[in-house]
């Protein structure tokens, strides 16, 4: 199996977070231009979305099960944590379990990719893998915040055919650790990051951070001085900071309020929160991943941590600082590079609209994306 991936940002939707999710769908190269535009169309709300991508998911799993898997992880990305079906069963692993099933199916017809479980702690962290005769170096690779393996799998062939050992791992928080194990996402990354390079006895490493993995990556290199080269993609420099700058007007007494978790105030702010389906699934997604987070308040709070402020200083390997124009993290762009005072060397590419890479994870050109990060690799490993 071999993704094309197509180049392209288009208006499927208005809401610009279904829009961004169809999009990512596109560049993934599970749907055509055609058939978002189409779906994109009668989607006006959470449950339609819902509805529609598990119906699809239905009919075309025996057909296309790269695009069914597509579609639950789909419908799996937007239900509530803790929703139920009818059954009685929850909804979000129901789906869950749908899409990595036929994900599998996929990966399975990827000549000399393989996957295993690496014992950690009380649990196991998931692998999939690909090592080459003579191969150029390893790069090992992680997601971030609600991400799951298998969406980011279809990437690892085309880095095969570039001449590279690949890793794609889950750790705490993530996929199968969150699903089968409850493991909940850990500040400390370089405990899991090491587990694999252990395992797999790897000692000259190119780490890639997908999305949050941009942090936790940062954090797995500034205590492994294995990764010898470190990519942001993209960078997160400060999680809460860049939701705060999002809301506008509203930041400054949004930021007293989380400094003030008794403020009466929040009474009124959780109720609104709790009305609005998008805030209500993003914190409930929150409580589902980080441990002992209960709270809107808490939330906000517990994700003050995912910084690189300060762990940037302790960064000496090669860094290549990725971020997107419409990015909202991308405020911090150059915070970032100048924060990456002791490393061997820094670059920073700042994709265009022009490009069709501007938004998160420069989701619209995966093609130059991956270029991009593997001319870097070749550049630095050459000295």
């Amino acid at each position: 199996m071999t993704v094309e991936f197509p180049v392209g940002y288009f208006a499927f939707n208005d809401n610009e977070a279904f829009n961004f999710q169809l999009n990512r769908f596109y560049s993934q190269g599970a749907f055509t231009q055609e058939e978002l535009m189409d779906i994109g169309r009668k989607i006006d709300g959470f449950e339609t979305w819902i509805e529609l991508f598990t119906q699809l998911g239905e009919k075309v799993q025996d057909i296309d099960p790269f695009k069914a898997a597509t579609c639950f992880r789909a419908a799996q990305f937007y239900t509530l944590a803790g929703q139920k079906d009818a059954q009685g069963n929850d909804l979000k692993h129901v789906l869950y379990e749908k899409c990595v099933k036929l994900y599998n199916a996929c990966f399975a017809k990827i000549p000399h990719l393989e996957f295993t479980r690496i014992p950690f702690e009380d649990y196991e962290i998931p692998v999939y893998y690909s090592t080459l005769d003579n191969a150029k170096g390893d790069i090992v690779i992680h997601g971030g915040y609600d991400s799951i393996a298998q969406e980011f799998v279809a990437i690892l062939p085309w880095l095969m055919e570039k001449g590279y050992n690949v890793y794609m791992f889950e750790g705490p928080g993530q996929g199968e650790v969150l699903m089968h194990h409850d493991k909940r996402m850990t500040l400390a990354w370089e405990h899991c990051t090491g587990a694999v390079l252990d395992y797999f006895q790897l000692n000259d490493v190119t780490l890639i951070g997908i999305s949050l993995g941009g942090y936790l990556g940062t954090r797995a290199a500034a205590y492994d001085k294995r990764i010898k080269r470190l990519v942001m993609y993209d960078l997160i420099y400060d999680f809460y900071g860049a939701l705060l700058a999002k809301m506008g007007k509203y930041a400054k007494l949004f930021d007293f309020l989380v400094n003030h978790p008794r403020n009466i105030l929040w009474h009124w702010l959780n109720r609104q929160l709790d009305a609005n389906y998008f805030t209500k699934w993003l914190l409930l997604q929150g409580y589902a991943i980080y441990e002992n987070i209960h709270t809107p308040c808490e939330y906000f709070n517990y994700i003050k941590q995912f910084n690189t402020r300060d762990i940037s200083r302790l960064i000496t390997q090669d860094s290549l600082v990725l971020a997107g124009e419409a990015d909202i993290y991308t405020i911090f762009y150059q915070d970032q590079l100048n924060a990456l005072s002791n490393a061997k060397s820094v670059t920073g590419r700042l994709f265009t609209k022009e490009e069709n890479a501007d938004h998160h994870c420069q989701i619209g050109n995966m093609p130059l994306l991956l270029e991009t990060i593997v001319t870097w690799i070749e550049e630095k490993s050459n000295g």
